[in-house]
């Protein structure tokens, strides 16, 4: 009978550390979204001036994006537009 609780314990201690161990895991946070004219307003720099707002909006609409995205997002479809930041 001694057999079964050391298993018992064991098995307990084993739950216990890897419950111990999910816990202490860190927590990754999804990326926030933000509104297009937001992003634009932070990317406008780096995007050549012969590249309008509305034709970029129009064409990020047209590849699935809303008016909320997350900047990697909004990123690549302006790779995907053509223009690639510095």
């Amino acid at each position: 009978m001694k057999i079964d609780k050391k298993k018992d314990l064991k098995a307990q201690i084993k739950e216990m550390e890897m419950k111990q161990r999910h816990d202490q895991a860190p927590l990754i946070e999804p990326e926030a979204e933000i509104a297009f004219d937001s992003w634009f307003h932070q990317r406008k720099p780096m995007i050549p001036k012969v590249h309008m707002k509305e034709i970029i909006m129009a064409d990020f609409k047209a590849r699935g994006l809303g008016d909320m995205a997350t900047m990697a997002s909004y990123d690549a479809a302006l790779e995907l537009y053509g223009v690639k930041l510095k």
